[in-house]
């Protein structure tokens, strides 16, 4: 039954049927095809509503909305002012600040898709001023918000936290570490590109008063990755109620320190907000049921044991799961893949002495790369929106950054201690 699931799922995405459609309705119809099918279906609804009774999950449309606002309120604005003073001088230094900008932001707003279009409104005209062309600087952007979805707190991690049974607090923690070596890879690639084709103005002398009132005006947004990161990691309070912290402080330093998000405002972020939350609620419901269809007939198990035949060893598994993750990410969004995958994947990496939250921040990973992948890259579609640019334009300017996240997306499965050194430290494991 299996491969007739796997099936018709891809004959509703031919088809054109929304994902969340797509999966609800291959799960149903291969329920009912199961031995005894016609009276597990009055149970689909049942398992709908137990997938989304999570106190847990209400960090989802919490930190939706968190982003939401911090989109609109001036944020994206003062970060990348910040970014520019302090790592955005001489050649590629501009490019260099919008990778530096957008980890910082996503450290605020959870959102890859929110960064990528909030840094984007702020950076393209300084960007084409400065030389950069356009196609360029429009990979770059999806690039880079690509890779801070590694930056706690972020949606994925806690999807993955909820469904594989991880700490939360232990992946937000792991996750660091990984994002910083991507955002690295990312500047010296824009660095040296740069400096080779001449984009960007010649470094000038930085007066120290500028760097000053860059960092006080900043502040208080930077702040708000201390009381997150530092409440979490520290155990003052669970991711939940992180973001509930998250939205009051974002609501009071956009509306009373920044005054760019007015009252009149708030209808449209609210409504945002939960247009965001439903599709991300609904794939979570829908994934449930074709996690129940698959169950009722041990498809995981016998996905366990094939993939125990086939990879035999820690190394062959680790090249699988990538390699499964990397083409899903290029034909759909990451999300259902971990809602489905990550339940049955986690304990045969368990099996092969892989630490769950190195498991998952490597999954992450692979997840974060696919977002700025065509054809269905929702970063690079985000920033080809900013930018105003076809996707065809941006592919071959595009390369590069891929190749290089794919080198760093190898560091970060291989090397265990990325993940788990401030897990470790921190006592988050499990």
């Amino acid at each position: 039954m299996g491969p007739v699931i796997f099936g018709l799922f891809v004959a509703f995405v031919i088809l054109g049927a929304p994902i969340a459609f797509a999966i609800g309705g291959s799960g149903t119809i291969g329920l009912y095809y199961s031995p005894g099918g016609s009276d597990l279906l009055p149970i689909v609804p049942q398992q709908m509503f137990n997938s989304l009774s999570s106190f847990t999950l209400l960090t989802i449309p919490l930190f939706i909305f968190t982003g939401t606002l911090m989109a609109r309120g001036g944020v994206a604005h003062r970060l990348m002012d910040f970014a520019e003073v302090t790592a955005g001088r001489g050649r590629g230094g501009l490019g260099a600040a919008i990778v530096v900008s957008t980890m910082f932001f996503h450290g605020i707003s959870g959102s890859s898709t929110a960064d990528t279009a909030a840094i984007g409104r702020v950076t393209l005209p300084a960007l084409r001023e400065q030389g950069y062309p356009l196609p360029f600087s429009t990979a770059l952007l999806a690039a880079a918000g690509a890779t801070a979805t590694l930056i706690p707190p972020t949606v994925d991690l806690i999807i993955i936290g909820v469904v594989a049974n991880i700490s939360i607090a232990g992946l937000f923690a792991g996750g660091i570490i990984p994002a910083i070596i991507n955002g690295t890879g990312l500047v010296l690639t824009v660095l040296y590109l740069s400096h080779r084709r001449g984009y960007g103005r010649i470094a000038s002398k930085q007066r120290f008063l500028q760097l000053l009132r860059a960092f006080v005006v900043a502040g208080p947004a930077l702040f708000m990755i201390v009381i997150l990161l530092g409440g979490i990691l520290g155990g003052i309070f669970t991711p939940t109620e992180a973001s509930a912290v998250a939205v009051a402080y974002g609501l009071f330093i956009s509306m009373f320190v920044y005054r760019d998000l007015k009252v009149r405002m708030l209808p449209e972020v609210l409504k945002n907000s939960i247009e965001l939350t439903g599709v991300v609620m609904l794939i979570i419901a829908m994934s449930s049921v074709l996690s129940y269809a698959m169950t009722i007939n041990q498809v995981p198990s016998q996905l366990a044991a094939g993939l125990q035949q086939i990879a035999s060893n820690r190394v062959l598994f680790l090249i699988l799961v990538q390699a499964l993750f990397f083409a899903i990410g290029m034909l759909m969004d990451g999300v259902p893949a971990l809602i489905v995958l990550m339940p049955i994947l986690t304990p045969i990496a368990v099996a092969h002495g892989i630490k769950p939250i190195h498991f998952g921040i490597l999954v992450e990973a692979n997840v974060a790369l696919g977002l700025a992948m065509p054809p269905v890259g929702l970063c690079l579609y985000a920033a080809c929106a900013v930018a105003q640019l076809p996707l065809e334009r941006v592919i071959r300017p595009l390369l590069p950054f891929i190749g290089i996240l794919i080198v760093t997306l190898l560091v970060i499965t291989y090397v265990e201690g990325f993940s788990m050194f401030l897990p470790n430290l921190l006592g988050l494991t499990r």
